[in-house]
């Protein structure tokens, strides 16, 4: 029977475990595990065992689900998108008990207002470099403390997001006029990061932000903000959520490389969007 709904959903939801680059040596490294949503919505779910990149990137097990459907005839349409990466290490040097990236996204029916995002559950379990622990401060915007629960991400877990579009943004320009503040920092990390709230803070806006507002103790290199650099290594970049008018990717772990092994690294990756047909 034909829908009688004025307007038509269309789901884009994607999942990826690890992946990356390796410069030197010009080598991709292929993701292990990685879940895609048909465009009509329903489910998918993916799982691999060890996994081992020539000894520089390895994972005991991953896990990624996709899902996406609606609560009614004309919606509001949810996404639930979640990549998990237990027993990550890179290079014996970056290592996590568990890495999980999930993102919960709502789009309301016409004048239902803006868009709603979660990110309940996404969590960096048993950071350590080179050994040692790295303790870090979640964002109570982006990941209040109810949603810090390892039951959100569990098979079946449902979350009705309340963060609403516009909050993201708002978010990346306090995350950033603090991490302009901090002393000493370097010039690279202004360039990096000075342009975000240059410009327009709508709902609409571009921007970056992090489910990590710092890092706590010290580390063998420095910290600003979710960045750490650690000499011979590179730089490790902690819960960066980039924003985009319409969709939303987060990582929970990325490296980028910069010692005897040149590249980029990311582990427990989750992007999330769709839209509506007509446009509200």
């Amino acid at each position: 029977m034909p829908s009688t709904s004025p307007q038509v959903y269309y789901y884009h939801g994607c999942a990826n475990s690890i992946g990356g680059h390796l410069h030197k040596t010009d080598r991709h490294i292929p993701t292990p595990c990685s879940a895609a949503l048909s465009g009509a919505g329903g489910s998918v779910t993916h799982e691999y065992g060890e996994f081992n990149f020539e000894d520089t990137v390895k994972a005991r097990h991953v896990h990624t689900h996709v899902t996406g459907g609606h609560t009614g005839d004309s919606g509001p349409w949810k996404q639930r998108v979640v990549s998990i990466v237990e027993g990550f290490d890179l290079l014996g040097r970056v290592t996590a008990e568990r890495l999980v990236s999930q993102v919960f996204t709502e789009h309301p029916v016409a004048g239902g207002g803006p868009r709603r995002v979660s990110f309940a559950g996404s969590q960096i379990t048993g950071l350590k470099i080179d050994g040692k622990p790295v303790a870090y401060q979640f964002n109570p915007t982006l990941l209040p403390e109810a949603e810090r629960t390892t039951e959100a991400h569990k098979r079946g877990a449902t979350v009705d997001p309340t963060l609403e579009w516009p909050e993201l943004a708002k978010t990346a320009l306090a995350q950033n006029q603090a991490l302009m503040q901090t002393p000493h920092l370097p010039a690279w990390v202004a360039q990096r990061y000075g342009w975000i709230g240059s410009g327009s803070t709508a709902a609409e806006a571009f921007t970056l932000c992090s489910l990590v507002d710092g890092i706590d103790g010290q580390t063998e290199g420095q910290h600003f903000g979710h960045v750490i650099e650690i000499p011979d290594l590179g730089r490790i970049f902690l819960g960066e959520a980039v924003v985009f008018p319409h969709a939303v990717n987060l990582a929970m772990l990325r490296v980028e490389l910069e010692g005897t092994v040149t590249g980029v690294v990311a582990g427990g990756g989750s992007s999330s969007n769709g839209g509506i047909i007509p446009p509200n």
